[in-house]
């Protein structure tokens, strides 16, 4: 890699990256709660006057806490099993934080996917593999999307996953309009990226590969062939390095991934269980698992920097039949994301400087701070 793509790949990391998502979080829930203030006020501040703050909320919001730790445990496990446990518990530590800051401060229909191949270079894995890594790490991401959603209709049901957006679309509603067809398109694309990956990668690599070629020759694609044709390539690599995995390397890879899932979906589920007045039970559990299988999906194609309030709307349109008083809920919104979204956009600021000091055995004169 040289140095001109390390310095753009180390600009991900500047201080300035963290302030956007935050001024578009914080400015469509401060938005969203003047419109809840000037339509209901003195009923919205009698709502919020019964969140209570007990040993019943400290605790939950512990467990969200701990979720969050058992997410990235399961990433650092993930990597760990990737690389043949050739990178040690710190720098997967490292790694991991990092990419999730990275992942914070950029689009979610971006992502931290460069930065990973980087910082797995610098971690001395080699170029190929570290794409290869981060190809079949993406797939099993998208795999869990893809099959959540099966699994929680056979649970709860389509109505009880769907219901607050068609509500929204039979009153008319533009926003849910827009969001029940954002998922389906949303999910429509994984859909076809996981065929796409999978056949790519188990079944049919150098097939799959020449026919990427063969479309980025065409008028259509030309300008964008040299992108194209390396794709292809790293696409080939990747299978040739993860072809040939034992079947116990699968199910690890696996279950660190479902592990990790598992704690970010959670999350949500303790915030709600932390406020919501008489407490959350077992079917509201299991039925606030379950939306998420819509929010996460949307989230995921969201132009904002980490869905920053898109997730927010998107939670406030979701849950509001749950919340009780349904006033607080876009303060539950905040809160959610407090813990599972806002901590990494200023982790990376402790980390960084470490790790370059690390990689490169001295300070780097890319720092955090500009």
């Amino acid at each position: 890699m040289s140095e001109t793509n390390q310095s753009d790949i180390l600009k991900n990391f500047k201080l300035r990256r963290i302030i956007w998502p935050i001024l578009i979080g914080f400015g469509i829930v401060g938005y969203l709660l003047y419109r809840e203030i000037d339509k209901k006020g003195d009923a919205f501040w009698a709502d919020l006057e019964q969140m209570s703050w007990t040993a019943h909320t400290f605790m939950w919001i512990g467990l969200g806490f701990l979720m969050m730790v058992v997410r990235d445990f399961a990433y650092m496990w993930r990597m760990r099993v990737m690389t043949n446990r050739e990178m040690s518990w710190r720098a997967c530590f490292e790694v991991t934080l990092l990419w999730e800051f990275a992942s914070a401060a950029s689009p979610s229909v971006v992502g931290g996917a460069a930065v990973a191949v980087f910082m797995f270079i610098k971690e001395k894995i080699s170029p190929g593999r570290s794409t290869a890594i981060v190809f079949v790490t993406i797939f099993l991401d998208e795999l869990f999307y893809l099959f959540i959603l099966p699994m929680v209709v056979l649970l709860v049901g389509a109505d009880t996953i769907f219901q607050p957006i068609r509500e929204l679309d039979a009153d008319g509603s533009v926003f849910g309009t827009s969001l029940f067809a954002g998922f389906w398109i949303a999910y429509s694309v994984i859909f076809v990226y996981v065929v796409f990956l999978a056949i790519g990668l188990f079944f049919m690599p150098k097939g799959i590969s020449r026919t990427i070629k063969r479309l980025f020759t065409t008028r259509l694609l030309k300008r964008w062939k040299r992108r194209g044709f390396k794709t292809a390539d790293e696409l080939l690599l990747a299978s040739e390095e993860f072809n040939r995995k034992s079947v116990r390397f699968w199910l690890e890879a696996g279950a660190a991934t479902f592990m990790a899932w598992m704690g970010r979906y959670l999350v949500l589920n303790c915030v709600l269980a932390a406020f919501i007045t008489g407490g959350l039970s077992f079917a509201g559990h299991v039925e606030a698992f379950a939306r998420q299988a819509v929010l996460f999906v949307v989230m995921l194609i969201s132009p904002t920097p980490g869905s920053s309030g898109i997730a927010e709307i998107t939670f406030n349109q979701l849950f509001a039949d749950i919340v009780t008083p349904v006033g607080i809920i876009l303060v539950l919104a905040t809160i959610w994301r407090l813990i599972s979204y806002y901590p990494y956009l200023f982790i990376g600021i402790p980390i960084l400087p470490r790790w370059l000091k690390r990689v490169y055995g001295e300070q780097n004169d890319e720092t955090i701070s500009e």
